[in-house]
C-alpha cells in the first residue's frame, strides 16, 4: 500500500505540474482581462498540431516547441484582436463574451478535424525511457512535464515582480482605472497578457502532446483542469493558480487508492466543489469583508 500511495503521489505531482503550468496561463489572462477564455483550449490543440507538423517536416523537437510557441502566441494575440476586444467595444456582457470564445472553440475544433482528420497525431523526436527510485517509477518525457513546467513557472513569476512590464500587468489586473491614471495602456497589456498566456498554454499543450498524441479535441479536459486549478487556488493570484493545480493533480491521483482510475474527472469536480463551499476565496484567496 506505502509503495502504491507513493507511485500515485509522483503521478499527482507530475499532473499537477501541467495544472499548475495550464492555471497560470489562463489565471494571467482571466485576472487581467476579466475575460473568460474558454477558446484557451483551442491555442492549446493548434500549438500541439504546430509542434507536430514541425517535426513531421523534419525540423528537430526544440523548434517544434518555438513553432508551437509561434503558432499559440500568434493565436492568442489575435483572438483578442478580432474576438473579444471588439465585443468590449460594444459593451457585450460577460456572457456574451463567454458565449461567444465558446463558439470559437467549437468552429476552431471543426477547422483541426477538417484540416488534420480525426485521427490522434503523435509528436516524436524525444527519448522515452524509464526512470525507478525505489517503488516509484516514471519516464523521461513526465520528468520534462515537471522540469519544463516548473521552470516556464519560476521565469513568468521573475518577470511579473521584476520586469517593468511584469509589474504592469499587475497593476492592470490590480486596479485597471488607477493604472491607466498612471500612464498603462490596458490594451497594450491585454495583447500582452494573451500573448504570454498563449505561449505557456502551447508549451503545455506541446508537453501533453509528447506522452500522449495531438487530437481535435485534446484541449478542452486540460484547459477545464487549469479553471479548476485558478479557482480552487484562488482567483487573481499566479501562486495560488500553483497551489491549485499541484493539489488537483494530487488530489485526482491519490483517488486511485481509494477509488477506479475513471472517476479521477469527478474527483477534480468534488475538489472544485468542496473549495466553493469551504473556501469560496480559494486556497490563496483574500476573503472578502
Amino acid at each position: 500500500m506505502l509503495a502504491l500511495a507513493a507511485q500515485l503521489a509522483t503521478q499527482g505531482l507530475i499532473s499537477g505540474s501541467l495544472y499548475a503550468l495550464l492555471g497560470v496561463s489562463w489565471g494571467l489572462i482571466f485576472a487581467t482581462t476579466k475575460t473568460f477564455h474558454f477558446a484557451h483550449a483551442l491555442t492549446l490543440t493548434a500549438a500541439a498540431y504546430a509542434a507536430v507538423v514541425a517535426v513531421d517536416r523534419g525540423l528537430p523537437l526544440p523548434l517544434g516547441f518555438v513553432a508551437a510557441a509561434v503558432a499559440g502566441g500568434g493565436l492568442g494575440v489575435l483572438t483578442e484582436l478580432g474576438l473579444y476586444r471588439p465585443l468590449r467595444r460594444v459593451h457585450a456582457t460577460q456572457l456574451n463574451i463567454f458565449l461567444a470564445s465558446l463558439g470559437f472553440l467549437i468552429a476552431g475544433e471543426s477547422l483541426v478535424l477538417i484540416g488534420f482528420g480525426p485521427d490522434a497525431r503523435p509528436l516524436a523526436g524525444f527519448p522515452l525511457a524509464g526512470i525507478a527510485f525505489g517503488p516509484v517509477a516514471f519516464t523521461t518525457i513526465e520528468a520534462l512535464w515537471m522540469v519544463g513546467s516548473w521552470l516556464l513557472i519560476a521565469a513568468l513569476m521573475v518577470w511579473l515582480w521584476g520586469a517593468r512590464y511584469g509589474r504592469a500587468i499587475r497593476a492592470v489586473a490590480s486596479n485597471r482605472e488607477l493604472a491607466q491614471c498612471v500612464g498603462v495602456d490596458p490594451d497594450r497589456i491585454h495583447l500582452l497578457v494573451f500573448a504570454i498566456g498563449s505561449v505557456l498554454v502551447a508549451m503545455g499543450g506541446t508537453l501533453l502532446a509528447l506522452r500522449e498524441t495531438a487530437s481535435p479535441t485534446m484541449g478542452v479536459q486540460p484547459v477545464l483542469a487549469a479553471f479548476i486549478a485558478v479557482f480552487l487556488g484562488g482567483i487573481g493570484s499566479i501562486p495560488g493558480a500553483v497551489l491549485g493545480g499541484v493539489v488537483l493533480g494530487l488530489a485526482e491521483n491519490m483517488g486511485g487508492l481509494v477509488l477506479p482510475g475513471h472517476w479521477q474527472g469527478v474527483i477534480a469536480f468534488v475538489v472544485l466543489f468542496l473549495a466553493l463551499v469551504f473556501r469560496p476565496s480559494g486556497l490563496v484567496g483574500v476573503r472578502a469583508r
